[in-house]
């Protein structure tokens, strides 16, 4: 047996043996019926998410890779540790903390608590923000979690390909240990002309450290050298793989799609969908991550059914999740999402055909805005 094929079973084995443990391979998808093509977040794969404008390619990067990691590291110590670093090129650090904490008053209530951040800054005049939700937030109960997630998110300034790649390349080097290996050069002679140490393996501190780099969104890095915005799309993008690949690293980059698939001609042809196509400024960073998702507003289309969901009546409330590559494994899978802007909530819809779970949901859509304490 050759030794990269042994090495390929070893690995294999390895981790069936870490399920067979109580271990855990991936952190798991929050959506069971979307698991096969999207099972989970893993260590050492590139995740593109890809959405039109204010369709939700923010909230639901949050939610699936944020948010979930968050609560399953937080209830799960012994299997996974975690670590993001979180490059906001679009919203404030304060920003995105302030909608966590709209989305931990709402589950951690079961739902009860529903608070926007416009609720919770206290932002009309006329309704401050009841001081026992204040309450609530320095609790030990939130503050325990709200730790959490400050101790395991690091927001980084950085906004340029080579600052990204340099800062996520710091934490590396600060947290394992990189091995080299002497590489000679020759000329077309033969003769040595020079020798170099290059990149060989890379070892964590941590082999169960889950280390994200969540870039948001691509389509606002600075530029630099002198090239084009595409070109230091492509150079980020290349800089991702390498931390993916040398480091096992999990590169979790936010696309917007571009302006002609929200124009009328993509709504005559149904071509509302994010694709490879639509991607915005750079369609490079489809053909380098191993998973994209793209997540659909059907309402926004001034649509009245969608896959067989009544969008006249769920309107903003609903929208769909898409696999639309997906390297190692099923692809093309849909699925709906009922989702709540003002919290960051999804959770999977009922199916079209499951009138009572339907019915329920048009209860909740009736009731949601209903504030109690």
């Amino acid at each position: 047996m050759g030794k990269l094929v042994d090495r390929v079973i070893t690995t294999l084995e390895d981790r069936r043996e870490r399920l067979m443990s109580g271990q855990i391979n991936c952190i798991p998808s929050p959506f069971k019926r979307f698991s096969n093509n999207f099972v989970g977040v893993e260590q050492g794969k590139y995740y593109l998410l890809s959405a039109s404008t204010k369709a939700g390619k923010t909230q639901i990067a949050n939610y699936l890779f944020l948010y979930n990691s968050i609560f399953y590291a937080y209830k799960n110590p012994d299997k996974v540790r975690l670590r993001i670093l979180y490059y906001p090129l679009e919203e404030t650090q304060e920003a995105i903390t302030t909608r966590f904490m709209c989305h931990l008053l709402y589950v951690l209530s079961h739902g009860k608590l529903r608070r926007s951040p416009v609720e919770l800054r206290s932002t009309k005049e006329e309704e401050p923000i009841e001081p026992e939700i204040l309450d609530l937030l320095r609790s030990d109960q939130y503050q325990d979690i709200l730790n959490f997630y400050e101790e395991h998110v690091t927001f980084l300034p950085d906004r340029n390909p080579t600052g990204i790649m340099y800062s996520a390349k710091k934490y590396a080097e600060n947290n394992g240990t990189e091995f080299k290996k002497k590489v000679t050069i020759t000329d077309r002679n033969g003769d040595v002309v020079d020798e170099r140490d290059v990149f060989d393996y890379y070892e964590a501190a941590d082999p169960n450290e889950y280390v994200m780099i969540i870039v948001d969104h691509i389509s606002l890095i600075d530029t630099e050298q002198g090239k084009t915005l595409r070109e230091c799309m492509n150079m980020l993008s290349e800089y991702m793989m390498r931390l993916r690949n040398r480091y096992n690293y999990i590169p979790v980059i936010i696309q917007q799609q571009s302006q002609e698939t929200q124009s009328l001609e993509a709504f005559k042809f149904n071509k509302i969908r994010p694709s490879v196509a639509g991607l915005a400024d750079s369609k490079y960073l489809a053909k380098d991550c191993n998973i994209m998702l793209g997540i659909t507003n059907p309402y926004a289309h001034e649509l009245k059914e969608y896959f067989g969901y009544d969008i006249s009546r769920l309107k903003s409330s609903i929208r769909f999740l898409e696999c639309v590559i997906n390297r190692d494994g099923e692809s093309n899978g849909i699925v709906a999402l009922y989702f709540d802007g003002a919290v960051n909530y999804f959770t999977e819809m009922p199916t079209p055909d499951d009138l009572a779970g339907m019915e329920k949901v048009y209860t909740m859509l009736r009731d949601r805005a209903v504030r109690t304490l």
